[in-house]
Order: C-alpha cells, then structure tokens, then sequence
C-alpha cells in the first residue's frame, strides 16, 4: 500500500506542476485519479491502516455498535445482499469521501492539481484510508462552503444533514452559516494567541457543550482519560506540524488582498481554517474533541495551501514551494505517524 501512495505521490506532482491546458483532459485526468484513489482505499486489506480492524468489528456488531445511522444502514445492505464482504463498505465510503472533495475542489479553486496533490498527502491518507466516516463528512463540509458563500441555505442544510449522518461531529458545521463575509484581519490575527491564553488559563470549554449523546461520548473520554488511554490523553500544541501550520495561516493572512483577489471564495477558507487551529488549543482538555474538530476544519488546506501560488513569484517557486508542503505532510503520516503499515 505505502509503495502505491509513493508513486502516487510522485505522478500527482509531476501532473501538478505541468497541469495540462485541454479541460477536456483536465477532467479525464482529474476524475481518472479520483477513480484510482476510491479503489485504492477500497481494496486495502484489513490492518494495513490503523481503524481497518475496527471497522471490521463495527460491521460484523452494527446492530450493538454506537455509530451513526449511515454505518448501521450501509453494514446491515452489504450483509443481506452483497455476502458480508467488508470492501463493499469501504468502497462506499472511499467513493462518497473522495468524489466529494472532488467536486468541492472544482468548485472552489482553478488550482484543481495541487489541490489534488495536497488533499493525497495527508487528508486521503488520514480520511478515506483511516478515519473513512469523518472523510465523508469533511467532504460535504466542504461542499457546504459554496452554499454558505451564495447564501443558499436549503443547499447548505441538506449537505450538513447528510454530513451528521456520516458522523455526529459533523453538527459543528451549522455555525459557519453565521460567519461574515467581511475579513476582520485584527481578528484573525488575535486569534491564535488568545487560543493560546486560553490554553495556559486551563479552562475547560468542552463542558459547557449541551447536546444530548454528546455529554455521553464526552463522559466516555474523560474517563479514558483518567484511565491514561493514550489517544485520549496525548496532545502537544507545540508540536512542529500544528505550528508550521500557524505559520502558514499567518501568511497566508500576509497576503490576504493578494489572495482574495483571486479566490472568492478565501476569506471563508481562512475563516474556518483559523477556528480550526483555535479549537486544537481551547479543547485540549479533551483531546478527542480538539482532534475531531482541528480535522474537519482543516480540510480546508486543501483549497487553501494551493493558494499559496498567488503569494510568490516567479509561479514556477510557488508551485515549489506547495510541493514541498506536501512532501512533509506525506512524509510526516507515512513515516513519523506511520498510519500506513508496509
């Protein structure tokens, strides 16, 4: 598996850096891809990624397991009609995670290849080939952000609706309806420390979050927690990864007119990128929330990373420069994070 994703990798950037100018090969090879990634994550054997097994256990207990109704529907069909085989419910979920962020991608941005070479690096890698209902999810959350931009409100219930019932965190996305078109650059720039004043304060955020079955899971990591289970106690806001990428939300906040002029749809990508970054460190009494959220809203680097290209010049460096950005992210989940076995 880790070999095919290193030649991806490979072919991705070469593509990335000498897109073709044909939109009628742009398609073909920009759907073409989307179609070798669903299939890639569908057939993966069980145990080459971190949740593979688990997965296999929810399938086989779905009617015992507290997942969202889409797993349970989906895990019940395959057992009555497609002979229990697991790889139908992978390839549902790879096809339902991938496509949208495809189609997210043409949406949002004219950088299609780069997006697509970010989004391969790290979100394919961590989503659809681990975290496949949150892959889902973020998909459609990215698909609600041209519907937040052009104030379509039923378009933008309908993709939160179908997000929730992929994954319950999904209910975060309701907020962004509210967030302004207007940049507030003072705050967004104030963000990121007064995250950090709330983390050295020690407050407890998570709390005071009322929605019923959520106290419940919460209840559930907190003891974890008490229990010294790893993934709900290790969290490091100081961490090279999460800081590189303040670094990136600063500049990209450097070079916001320059940006904007050229994405419309930017000042929402920054947006919901900063709340992101805020919520790993307001949350990170409770790592698993702080993780959950930091994940779906972060998707954005897809979109937005690629917009680095309008911040240098000459365009041959900018495009350097993302490649490069994304050779760490692959490297850092593959190697350091080591989602992927050999």
């Amino acid at each position: 598996m880790i070999y095919f994703l290193i030649i991806f990798f490979i072919i991705f950037s070469l593509i990335a850096f000498i897109p073709p100018k044909d939109i009628y090969q742009k398609n073909i090879i920009f759907f073409g891809f989307g179609v070798l990634l669903i299939f890639t994550a569908a057939l993966r054997e069980i145990g080459v990624d971190r949740d593979s097994v688990l997965y296999e256990e929810m399938f086989f207990n779905y009617d015992t397991s507290m997942v969202e109704p889409s797993f349970q529907l989906l895990s019940e069909f395959i057992q009555a009609h497609l002979d229990s085989n697991i790889t139908y419910l992978f390839f549902l979920y790879a096809f339902f995670g991938v496509l949208t962020k495809l189609l997210a991608i043409k949406q949002l941005t004219k950088l299609w290849f780069l997006s697509l070479l970010i989004y391969l690096s790290n979100f394919y890698i961590i989503q659809e080939l681990t975290t496949i209902r949150a892959g889902v999810a973020s998909g459609f959350l990215m698909l609600c952000l041209k519907p937040i931009h052009d104030r379509d409100w039923k378009k933008f219930l309908l993709f939160v609706s179908i997000a929730v019932f992929f994954h319950y965190s999904a209910l975060v996305i309701l907020p962004l309806w509210f967030l302004g078109s207007k940049p507030r650059k003072q705050w967004l720039l104030l963000s990121i420390p007064l995250g950090y004043l709330v983390y050295f304060s020690g407050i407890n955020l998570v709390g005071v979050i009322p929605i019923p079955g959520v106290q419940e899971k919460l209840e559930m990591y907190k003891q974890l927690q008490e229990l010294g289970d790893e993934k709900a106690t290790a969290i490091n806001v100081f961490n090279l990864l999460f800081l590189a990428r303040i670094v990136i939300f600063y500049f990209l906040l450097w070079k916001y007119d320059l940006i904007a002029s050229n994405n419309k749809y930017f000042t929402l990508l920054i947006k919901i990128y900063c709340l992101g970054l805020v919520v790993f460190l307001i949350f990170s009494t409770m790592p698993v929330v702080a993780f959950r959220i930091n994940e779906l809203f972060s998707v954005t680097e897809i979109i937005l990373i690629p917009l680095l290209f309008y911040g240098f010049t000459p365009r041959i460096f900018s495009k350097f420069i993302i490649e490069f950005i994304g050779l760490c992210f692959f490297f850092i989940v593959l190697f350091y994070n080591k989602l992927i076995a050999f």
